[in-house]
């Protein structure tokens, strides 16, 4: 529709429009007017707008981003398609062209069907050519696209910005040749630096004396070379101290592969660094210990599992770790883990006897102290263990021993009342009672020392009738007593003991002992079964003639009374010839032996082989866990003219050492050896016929077994003691018999 006079100059002003009259409608154009071409050609939104800012005009690809048609947005104000919030801007923009200056402004306008877009806008006046405004054209370009990545850029950086600043780690970044161009926030808070002086080189007066100049070259070395950097330094603190930081760079590359730049970071490790360090000498100690020690988490499982708990409990370490101390060991006479746990936490300490159980399925006592230690945010138990299982075993076969000790004295207190009683009733004359019953009360201890030579085990029976014989003065060469081998329990040892007083005091005073030319036959046999019996008979010969008694004396009556007993069985016949009993005895079983002396094992004296001459030069094997005591005897012994092995601290090695090179004394700490590796010890020492003396504190002495030992040595360690109870040990010196100094 336009005309010559109704072109666009060169300029890009339009001089002179025809519109609609305000109809509504799109005007229209020839289709070779190349300036209306141009603006439909346009990329952009082209809008042309009367003074009062009513559209005339709106190319194609402005109605397409609005999302509209013409007749849809025709004759209405240009500025009422936009929202409230943008409005005041582009009146303002479009006040300022109607003025005759291009305005330019970027403002949100959703499209008409609510699709938000942000417009790039230019507004200019169109100029007839008195120069008079007499409509505007606006040229809208999408920017949302660009925005919203600028805004997504910006976010970026926000969100880069706070990490960098707000993690842990001291962040920088470096240029190809190592020179530091960025800094986070916590590098100039830690170092109370400002990028000024920390960026570039400036990073190294940080760094202490004796590791920067280590430092620069490494990292000189990784940024020619291009490989990874980490390093491990100090670095000082605004306050002046130095912590220690792990520091790793990587290499950011381009797409030829060229480093670009570098990222890295410095971690402060110092608490975990002294953590680690004191859980390394945690380690060390535990694993040098003798004594079984285990570190666990509380309520978790175990992390630290030294060879004390190898060779006490049977589990190796792989077997160990990992698994829960209350399901591997078993403790039998603690609580709950949780409640156990939660004890230690209150107390943060306990101590007491365990009773756990072996791999082997033995059981295993020790002496436990469980300590709550806090390393970082973690809390362990460490758990110290020393075995006590002989000792609580001691204490077991002692208390076994007590009570069969008060069983036997109830026993022979009823014994000797009923002596008492019945020797009472058979004489009146207090004179007559007490030799009665002091030659009864002998005949008992007769008995009772023939069992104590036994251990209680089981009498001889051979031994017994000697024994009875000579408490009463009898000729042995008139009595005459012959069987196999037969020993008898206990009780019907003393039972038979008193048969056989009453025989042989009656023999003496009215049967074949009180005539010259009398004796006495005792014969015994094995009668098989089960229980297995003795058959003995008493036969008296070449006596007076015997007739039968008309009262009832003691002897008898203790003779018939022991025919309801359920061991004895008795018979008497007075024979003219001499007086005949039979006595039916129960014989010790296999086993009776045990019954009556459970501590044989630890009581068993030690055997000691025949041994060749000693050297000229005695040799003496130290075994302690501590090297500073070992050191201590190693100079008293090498002053007195020994010679030294050791030290070794552990029952292998000491066993392995004695197999090639003999020694002439073993001195045992016992105090840093447990109770397993002791006994071991002992059983070697034992056969080759090497005394080994006890070092330790007096309570540990009184633990072990000191029959074993040929000398105990209480500490503080004197030399002169030691000196003596080594000499001792070599039969050097018998003047002092005491085994304890």
């Amino acid at each position: 529709m336009t005309t010559d006079s109704q072109k666009v100059d060169t300029a890009g002003s339009v001089q002179h429009v025809e519109t609609g009259s305000g109809t509504g409608t799109q005007p229209t154009f020839d289709g070779g007017d190349a300036n209306w071409q141009f603006f439909e050609a346009s990329p952009d939104g082209v809008k042309i707008l009367d003074c009062d800012g009513r559209l005339i005009f709106v190319n194609h690809n402005g109605l397409k981003a609005l999302e509209a048609d013409f007749e849809t947005i025709g004759s209405r104000r240009w500025i009422e398609l936009w929202p409230d919030a943008s409005r005041a801007e582009v009146e303002a923009a479009f006040n300022e062209a109607r003025a005759g200056t291009p305005s330019r402004f970027t403002a949100l306008r959703p499209t008409l069907k609510g699709t938000p877009r942000w417009w790039d806008v230019v507004i200019s006046p169109i100029k007839d050519r008195a120069g008079n405004v007499i409509s505007l054209m606006s040229i809208s370009r999408d920017v949302t696209p660009s925005l919203q990545l600028a805004d997504t850029l910006k976010r970026s950086e926000q969100q880069f910005q706070a990490l960098a600043n707000n993690i842990a780690q001291l962040a920088w970044m470096a240029d190809p040749d190592g020179n530091l161009f960025w800094l986070n926030q916590r590098w100039l808070d830690y170092t109370g630096s400002t990028l000024e002086t920390s960026l570039g080189d400036g990073w190294r007066v940080f760094h202490h004396p004796e590791h920067v100049a280590r430092v620069v070259d490494k990292w000189r070395r990784c940024t020619s070379e291009g490989r990874i950097w980490e390093d491990l330094f100090p670095l000082r603190g605004a306050e002046g101290r130095y912590r220690w930081f792990l520091s790793r760079a990587m290499p950011v590359r381009d797409a030829n592969g060229n480093v670009a730049f570098w990222c890295g970071t410095n971690t402060d490790v110092t608490d975990a660094r002294r953590q680690s360090q004191r859980l390394r000498k945690l380690a060390r100690i535990i694993e040098l210990s003798h004594e079984a020690m285990l570190v666990r988490e509380r309520g978790g499982h175990i992390l630290m599992w030294n060879r004390g708990c190898e060779e006490l409990f049977g589990f190796s370490r792989a077997e160990a770790i990992t698994k829960s101390s209350f399901e591997l060991l078993k403790p039998r006479n603690l609580p709950d883990p949780e409640v156990f746990d939660a004890a230690i936490g209150e107390t943060r300490a306990w101590s007491g006897e365990v009773h756990y159980a072996a791999k082997d399925g033995l059981d295993v006592w020790v002496d436990s102290r469980q300590e709550l230690i806090s390393i970082g945010e973690k809390d362990l138990i460490l758990e110290t263990n020393r075995d006590i299982t002989e000792r609580r075993q001691a204490d077991q076969v002692r208390a076994l021993l007590v009570a069969e000790l008060n069983h036997r004295v109830k026993n022979t207190l009823a014994v000797v009342q009923s002596i008492a009683a019945q020797t009472a009733r058979s004489n009146s004359d207090p004179k007559k009672f007490v030799a009665r019953f002091n030659a009864r009360l002998q005949s008992l201890a007769a008995a009772h020392n023939i069992l104590s030579d036994v251990t209680w085990s089981g009498a001889p029976i051979g031994d017994l009738i000697k024994s009875q014989i000579s408490v009463m003065g009898g000729e042995a060469d008139r009595i005459d007593p012959h069987g196999p081998p037969v020993d008898l329990p206990p009780q019907t040892a003393q039972q038979l003991a008193l048969i056989l007083h009453e025989l042989t005091s009656n023999a003496l005073e009215h049967g074949a002992l009180s005539e010259p030319g009398g004796k006495i036959q005792i014969e015994w046999k094995p009668v098989e079964g089960s229980p297995p019996m003795v058959d003995l008979t008493w036969r008296e010969i070449g006596g007076p003639a015997v007739t039968p008694p008309v009262g009832r004396g003691f002897g008898l009556t203790l003779i018939e009374r022991s025919r309801s007993l359920p061991n004895i069985k008795t018979s008497i016949d007075f024979e003219p010839a001499g007086v005949v009993v039979r006595v039916l005895l129960q014989a010790c079983t296999e086993g009776d032996g045990d019954l009556f002396n459970p501590g044989e094992r630890l009581l068993r004296p030690r055997i000691v082989q025949a041994r060749s001459p000693r050297s000229a030069e005695r040799r003496i094997l130290i075994m302690d866990g501590s090297l500073k005591r070992a050191l201590l005897l190693e100079d008293m012994l090498e002053m007195a003219g020994f010679a030294v092995a050791g030290p070794i601290a552990t029952a292998d090695a000491a066993i392995a050492e004695l197999s090639q090179n003999p020694a002439d004394v073993v001195a045992l700490d016992v105090d840093e050896i447990g109770d397993t590796e002791i006994t071991r010890l002992l059983i070697d020492v034992a056969k080759r016929g090497i005394p080994c003396i006890a070092i330790g504190t007096s309570g540990r002495l009184a633990q072990i077994k000191a029959g074993a030992f040929s000398a105990l040595v209480a500490k503080p360690i004197e030399r002169e003691s030691f000196l003596r109870a080594v000499s001792a040990s070599l039969n050097d010196d018998l003047e002092d018999d005491d085994d304890l100094i």
